[in-house]
């Protein structure tokens, strides 16, 4: 069976193994209450207890926002929790992908000897993402000359 996202896309995370999730043993009001007010906020911290405990809480978090699942408890998070973690997770893909469109900035500042807080500074992008970037640079060099020295 193909899961959809609520945009009608598939998520880019597989579904985990339903079977060994805890919640899979609980009763899924729980994960998903409804009204306002105490009730709700101490059902989802109940939900969120289970999920401490279930051995595919990280897969099931990956999922749920890969698929934009935009109701209940998933992977330990609510709602307003994933949501905030996939614009997150969506701005340091932009950054990432604006330091590898700026690889040839990125290398000749570091050859000038700028650390990867100055050149993140400049990119207007968080120093992680030009680390990143600078490794994969640096292992893309490494893998083209060892296809060359295995052709020569």
């Amino acid at each position: 069976m193909t899961t959809t996202t609520s945009l009608g896309t598939t998520p880019a995370t597989p579904a985990p193994n339903w079977d060994r999730a805890l919640c899979a043993q609980t009763d899924p009001a729980l994960f998903f209450p409804e009204g306002r007010g105490g009730q709700v906020t101490n059902a989802i911290e109940q939900a969120k207890q289970v999920c401490k405990r279930c051995p595919i809480r990280t897969a099931c978090l990956e999922w749920a926002v890969s698929s934009d699942q935009r109701f209940g408890v998933w992977g330990g998070l609510d709602e307003q929790e994933r949501q905030t973690l996939g614009r997150k997770r969506a701005g340091q893909r932009v950054a990432y992908a604006l330091c590898i469109d700026a690889q040839d900035f990125i290398e000749r500042r570091v050859s000038e000897g700028a650390s990867h807080r100055t050149i993140a500074g400049e990119l207007g992008v968080g120093h992680h993402a030009v680390g990143r970037a600078w490794r994969y640079f640096q292992s893309e060099k490494e893998t083209a000359a060892a296809v060359e020295g295995v052709a020569a």
